[in-house]
């Protein structure tokens, strides 16, 4: 690492730790007009500028700070990298980028040469001041610092920096075909690269490739660099072997494995036949060990066979993975939970870890010969080579179990406090209505209206008590006659 941006990581310590704001995230946009991009800027049907313009427009938003430079090599009277200019979203990228041609020693009319570390390193420490942002670099791949033997040199300096430089948190590399002629030379493909310093940077770029916009404008994959300790690979789901009752699927975000199944059919243990896909591009994964986890479970999470080996990126190879479900967690059918369900959905959130140990990765042939095609002879291809340093990474698999509940207990509780509610009203109904009975009160029969649990005090036509009468929700019942009276229920 440059003493510039050992300097720069020291400032920043601070302010890589701050979370993303909600104003945006900065981002720098470095076009190389050294003497080897000379086609790129005199052969009339070059795309050079409209590209620039165009990844500039889907990378960013109206609140992101966005600078433009050009850069080659610090030389006498020529400064890199030059800021062309700055500003909020990328509305004027394209008359910024218009008058721009290529770069001179000095005052001379020898064409400037190129260096990239210089380039990354000033504008992290000059406009971005420090802070988290994304540098994009446009260039044809050549970094000829003095045009002599550091070129070498230079080169492993900028693989370092993508590399192993922590403040670099995520490297992604766009290798495009854009043949061009010029007078003095040719070429036939351009490079673009998005370097994320710092953590809030990598976070922002990972939203710009999850919303799509980038992709319209570089149609092909990016190849990763950086972090090959993190993603390595996804399991896509197929059937669960050991239920036909469990369904399995993969979610929308393309990383989420989906088990639908019924409440009243729930098996502890679940069997998936799946298929483990290597998300390395462009590295073939030549050997590595299998282990996964279960967050919060004491039961492992078993994938078989568990080697990996000869997994080209973007091949599958079909693993058998299994692991009981937290039967303690899902909630019975007849809980609070289930019922204020309504008999739809329940979702038991799970989160899988699965690592690669031993990690080696080799460069696909097939990129490798597409950028000897684009780059012939260009030593800088090497940065493609991923650090034998790294031997481990893990990806996070979210796992979502869907467990549909019946009706049936929803319903038999509605109909059970349906029917209570009714004997409410019932009880209330009786409880108001008067109903009328005969007594004999000394031999003389007598009528009398008397509602449900009321008493009823019985006098003679003197007024003198003869006795007491009761009702619950039946007849009356006598509780009480005074001495020398009779008092019966006719």
């Amino acid at each position: 690492m440059s003493r510039l941006l050992r300097s720069a990581v020291a400032v920043a310590a601070f302010s890589l730790a701050l979370p993303l704001q909600a104003a945006g995230i900065q981002q720098a946009f470095l076009v190389q007009n050294s003497g080897w991009m000379e086609p790129f800027y005199t052969d009339p049907q070059s795309q050079l500028k409209a590209l620039v313009g165009a990844v500039a427009q889907a990378a960013s938003t109206p609140d992101d700070q966005l600078f433009l430079l050009a850069f080659s090599q610090s030389n006498g009277g020529n400064v890199s990298p030059a800021l062309l200019g700055q500003g909020r979203g990328a509305a004027a990228i394209a008359g910024q980028l218009a008058p721009l041609g290529l770069a001179r020693k000095g005052s001379g009319n020898a064409l400037a040469d190129t260096d990239f570390q210089e380039a990354v390193t000033k504008t992290i420490t000059g406009p971005f001041r420090s802070a988290s942002g994304i540098v994009w670099i446009f260039t044809n791949n050549k970094n000829s610092p003095n045009n002599d033997s550091q070129t070498a040199e230079r080169n492993r300096d900028f693989y370092r920096l993508l590399h192993l430089e922590p403040s670099i948190t995520k490297t992604l590399v766009y290798a495009l075909r854009m043949p061009v002629q010029g007078k003095l030379y040719s070429a036939k493909g351009l490079m673009v690269y998005a370097l994320a310093y710092g953590q809030p940077a990598a976070e922002a770029l990972n939203r710009i490739q999850a919303e799509g916009r980038l992709s319209q404008v570089l149609t092909r994959a990016p190849a990763r660099l950086k972090p090959v300790d993190q993603d390595a690979v996804r399991i896509v789901p197929q059937s669960v072997q050991n239920s036909a009752n469990v369904h399995a699927s993969l979610g929308r975000d393309g990383r989420t494995i989906v088990l639908d199944v019924d409440a009243e059919k729930l098996v502890p243990r679940v069997v998936l036949q799946a298929s483990l896909q290597n998300m390395f591009f462009p590295y073939v994964i030549e050997h590595a060990t299998v282990q996964a986890s279960l967050a919060g479970q004491a039961a492992p999470l078993q994938v078989s066979p568990g080697e990996i080996s000869g997994l080209l990126p973007g091949a599958s190879q079909k693993v058998e993975v299994r692991f009981d479900l937290p039967m303690a967690q899902i909630p019975s059918p007849w809980s609070t939970q289930a019922l204020a369900a309504m008999g739809k959905q329940v979702l038991l959130p799970m989160q899988a870890t699965v690592g690669l140990s031993g990690q080696k990765l080799a460069l696909s042939p097939e990129f490798s010969r597409e950028l000897q095609d684009l780059f012939p002879g260009d030593p800088i291809s090497e940065v493609f080579t991923p650090p034998d340093s790294v031997r481990a990474s893990h990806a996070t698999v979210p796992l979502l179990v869907r467990i549909q509940y019946p009706l049936l207990p929803v319903l038999l509780i509605t109909g059970a406090i349906l029917l209570l509610l009714l004997a409410f009203v019932l009880f209330g109904l009786l409880s108001t209505s008067s109903k009328r009975y005969r007594l004999v009160v000394n031999g003389v029969p007598r009528q009398v209206l008397l509602k449900p649990y009321k008493s009823l005090v019985i006098k003679d036509d003197g007024g003198r008590e003869i006795g007491t009468i009761r009702r619950g929700l039946g007849k009356p019942a006598i509780v009480r006659v005074t001495d020398g009276q009779s008092l019966s229920l006719g």
